[in-house]
């Protein structure tokens, strides 16, 4: 696939074909190839934009979710491993510019690079065709990829974010205690956890490990508290 090709699946027709070249060069081609640039300034740019874009995504999706909140689902969202994930799926590693020794080492498939690539590559939209196009790219790609039903489940902090709104309210008495397990019909085992304050049980989570049912039972009581 070529970049032409892979612009053409997001309907991007491109006006200045060398920023998009440029967004996906690593510095090991251009050291082999001599090209004088790097995708490294882009990448600068590509990680204000997205920043900038996903916090309003955000603010105007949870109106009513205090700035915390607000900043630790940014920040989820646009860390290595989510847009390492995003560029992945997307398949952008088939048209990174990479040297002999990256290519060797398989460089298109590790994280740190597809993050930085996607970054530089969002700048490279921006440029070259304006607020409009780049506002589509990113419904078709990040914004798709973090409105999944499940994602800030899975990466925001739940007992933590808990564990501090107690400290603040001097409430210590917390424990979590798992109440059931079972086999699914995969030989998974899932579990059930109630989470009791003080005594009283005030939230119930269930997931495929303990951690995973006790984030799910925090998730529950948060929003118990917050009501």
């Amino acid at each position: 696939m070529n970049i032409g090709d892979f612009l053409g699946k997001f309907s991007i027709i491109p006006k200045n074909l060398k920023l998009y070249e440029e967004a996906l060069t690593h510095n090991s081609y251009a050291n082999e190839k001599r090209a004088g640039f790097t995708y490294q300034r882009l990448e600068f740019l590509g990680d204000a934009i997205l920043q900038m874009y996903v916090s309003l995504y955000f603010f105007n999706e949870f109106p009513n979710e205090k700035e915390g909140v607000l900043t630790k689902y940014r920040s989820n969202s646009v860390r290595e491993e989510t847009l390492a994930a995003i560029s992945k799926e997307i398949k952008i590693g088939s048209i990174i510019r990479l040297g002999i020794g990256e290519i060797n080492s398989k460089g298109y498939e590790k994280s740190s690079i597809l993050a930085d690539v996607f970054e530089s590559f969002t700048a490279a939209i921006y440029l070259d065709q304006g607020h409009e196009i780049l506002q589509k790219w990113l419904n078709q790609t990040m914004l798709k990829y973090i409105s999944e039903p499940g994602f800030m489940d899975k990466n925001v902090d739940f007992k933590s974010e808990l564990q501090e709104l107690l400290q603040a309210e001097n409430r210590h008495d917390l424990v979590y205690k798992v109440i059931d397990s079972n086999h699914t019909t995969h030989n998974r085992t899932r579990y059930q956890v109630a989470l009791f304050l003080e005594g009283f049980q005030y939230g119930i989570g269930e997931g495929f490990s303990k951690q995973e049912a006790e984030q799910m039972s925090a998730k529950d009581c948060l929003q118990k508290l917050k009501k």
